[in-house]
């Protein structure tokens, strides 16, 4: 008897679990040579991760601020970012080193790997972005992407370390 009920849940979680699958595919369309996803019309040549506000991950109103005072000016775009590169560095470093003080053994080393990683990662590809836009536009658009890529990682530290103190050790 207890194999049946262990099937039958079993079976029940795999359709559940088949069942959020489907839910979370995106829901996509085409209208012409764009995919609609969600209600967001994806143009085609930009980066996906651009349609995400930039506040999700910690960027301050301030970055928008400025770069809607350059009046589209690629150069002091880059000013902007690099204003906000500097806090958003920090943000970060507050947040690896909150982060690693809650790691033990391990753990701790996995962070520590990962976050090396990360390091030369994040700017070889700033870097690689950069290039496709010409020696004109290349340092602002490096710029913005150093900033963006430090801001989305400190966010990913910070979640860590919050999840931790959830108590989830996963």
């Amino acid at each position: 008897m207890n194999k049946v009920r262990n099937a039958l849940l079993a079976m029940l979680a795999c359709a559940v679990m088949a069942g959020n699958v489907i839910a979370m595919s995106p829901q996509t369309s085409s209208v012409g040579n764009q995919d609609i996803i969600h209600g967001i019309a994806i143009v085609p040549g930009v980066e996906r991760l651009s349609y995400i506000s930039t506040r999700y991950y910690g960027v301050r109103p301030r970055y928008e601020a400025c770069v809607k005072e350059t009046q589209g000016r690629a150069v002091d775009q880059g000013d902007c970012a690099d204003t906000e590169f500097k806090y958003q560095d920090d943000r970060l470093n507050k947040a690896y080193k909150a982060l690693i003080s809650g790691l033990s053994g391990t753990a701790k080393q996995a962070a520590v790997d990962a976050q090396r990683a990360w390091l030369g990662f994040f700017a070889k590809d700033c870097s690689a972005r950069a290039a496709r836009f010409g020696s004109d536009n290349a340092p602002a658009i490096e710029s913005i992407c150093r900033m963006k890529s430090t801001a989305i990682r400190a966010q990913q530290l910070e979640d860590w370390r919050n999840s931790l103190s959830a108590g989830h050790t996963h």
